[in-house]
């Protein structure tokens, strides 16, 4: 049995980090993810808790995109030290700020003093938190009439919330080195087969079909899309704590191949077992290459190289911090474009070295063997520009063979 969507007070769940683990030990789940919103912030404590405790645990996130309804997006097994997660985290804590200053300031324009009845030394601030001031205020009868009568869209104090954009919360998870998961798309009111095939193409590991509060039909309804789409299915509770005894720890969880087959995959790509049950996530920490780091990297590689190989190459090389796929790569074993090279009358040639994906595939190398690595790319790449003036297409054909052969073994 097993978890992977929870919440702690680390964001807007009740119980500490470690509380929930204990919790997770004691129903004996063989896989546990702690996914607060917008913030790792919880992680390294819920990680020392499941080493002790020995409960196998990965690290995550549930991060909200900007879309015409709520669109959440989990991503499992992300490196909390990525500088896409901190920025994200850093944006989102502003966003998040501002959002609620603003109701506040509508409420006691109001005449409502609300903000008498908040915790200023909790950390994470939610729309809940104002909610439940408003009935401290008697102007709900709960958190949920609050949110029906006053805070919703369309309420006399709801405001909107920034939040990035799809495309970007999932280029995030990827960098990261993070499996993204659609959360509970059965509380979605859109079309969610494009709503998944959008996703898919930029990288979308699995769908939440199995959730707390998800009918059959709607779980059969989402395996299916799953299976459409050739992404895995996962469970999990929503879990915010024991006032929501409809979301209970574990509560998502049934005994069928697809959710076995989701735990097994999840752990071999993060090497959780008996003897590491948080995996090489929280063994010594991998080589970190800043992006900046691997900028200079690039730039001394390229100044040690013949002038004659950059000839019309006039865009240059550029660093892209996000991870990209490839558009053949599958869940189970994703496929990343590490370089690309580009050519057009409008936009010119150009070298593109795809930072996330390198630490995706290579963050773990260290001095000379991650050298070796960006400089093999990019002479590469340059063989691609060098052929394409020269009118040839030989390096096209073998990376065409190279991927004719990964479709062949993944299929």
């Amino acid at each position: 049995m097993y978890d992977l969507h929870t919440h702690s007070d680390f964001s807007d769940g009740v119980l500490p980090p470690e509380k929930l683990i204990e919790e997770a030990k004691a129903k004996g789940f063989t896989l546990f993810a702690l996914t607060d919103h917008d913030t790792v912030g919880g992680i390294v404590r819920a990680a020392e808790a499941a080493a002790r405790l020995r409960v196998p645990f990965i690290p995550g996130i549930e991060i909200s995109a900007e879309y015409p309804c709520e669109l959440h997006i989990l991503g499992l097994g992300v490196d909390i030290a990525s500088p896409s997660i901190k920025r994200l985290e850093k944006i989102q804590e502003k966003h998040r700020f501002d959002r609620n200053e603003r109701v506040l300031k509508l409420l006691a324009d109001a005449g409502i003093d609300a903000e008498k009845h908040l915790d200023k030394e909790r950390r994470f601030l939610t729309k809940a938190d104002i909610a439940s001031a408003m009935v401290s205020e008697r102007l709900a009868d709960s958190v949920n009439d609050a949110f029906a009568r006053w805070l919703k869209k369309g309420r006399p104090f709801y405001v909107p919330m920034l939040h990035p954009s799809m495309e970007e919360v999932m280029d995030v998870i990827v960098s990261a080195g993070g499996l993204p998961v659609l959360a509970h798309p059965m509380k979605m009111d859109c079309d969610h087969r494009a709503l998944v095939k959008e996703l898919k193409e930029l990288g979308l590991w699995g769908i939440e079909a199995y959730y707390s509060s998800a009918s059959s039909e709607e779980t059969g309804y989402f395996k299916s899309l799953a299976e459409e789409f050739s992404l895995r299915v996962t469970c999990g509770s929503d879990f915010h704590g024991p006032h929501r005894p409809e979301a209970a720890l574990g509560c998502a969880w049934e005994d069928t191949p697809e959710l076995n087959e989701t735990e097994t995959l999840v752990k071999k790509r993060y090497g959780i077992c008996p003897a590491a049950p948080t995996g090489w996530l929280f063994a010594p920490r991998r080589a970190q290459h800043t992006e900046s780091e691997f900028q200079l990297i690039a730039d001394r590689i390229v100044s040690d190289l013949p002038e004659e190989l950059f000839k019309g190459l006039n865009g240059g090389i550029a660093i892209a911090s996000r991870a990209k796929l490839h558009r053949e790569s599958v869940p189970a074993h994703p496929l990343y474009i590490l370089g690309e090279y580009s050519h057009g009358y409008a936009t010119g040639a150009f070298v593109t070295l795809y930072y996330g994906s390198f630490m995706a595939v290579h963050g773990r190398k260290q001095g000379q063997a991650f050298i070796d690595e960006v400089r093999k790319v990019i002479l590469h790449e340059l063989r691609h520009h060098l052929e394409i003036r020269a009118g040839e297409h030989d390096l096209e054909h073998e990376d065409d063979a190279v991927i004719a052969a990964y479709v062949e073994e993944n299929e």
